[in-house]
């Protein structure tokens, strides 16, 4: 398994990337996602709002071809986790709704 999955208990706790301690998920400030240079991703289970392009590169689809066919159901997770990156982290949040995640992708 080339990535390491972190599930995080509170979905309103702040995010900080694990290198450089920079405040990805900062929700005291209004534009609250600031992605890093170690940033590979953050998604949710309704689609991406960020990605970096070595990530995408790597991925079975592109997030366009992904979105395209959101009509057939999106499995944002599984497209994450058949990417041939390397080595990744995976931090997991509930959205505060049931069933539904934010994904937010690290260097390793």
């Amino acid at each position: 398994m080339p990535f390491q999955l972190i599930t995080l208990e509170n979905y309103q706790e702040n995010v900080t990337c694990p290198h450089c301690q920079h405040a990805v998920i900062d929700w005291n400030e209004e534009q609250y996602i600031q992605p890093c240079e170690h940033t590979l991703f953050i998604a949710m289970d309704l689609g991406f709002e960020y990605i970096a392009d070595e990530f995408e590169s790597t991925m079975q689809r592109s997030v366009d071809e992904i979105h395209a066919h959101d009509d057939q159901g999106l499995n944002i997770y599984s497209e994450l986790t058949h990417s041939e990156y390397p080595n990744y982290l995976i931090y997991k949040a509930s959205l505060g709704i049931e069933g539904y995640f934010r994904y937010i992708g690290f260097t390793q």
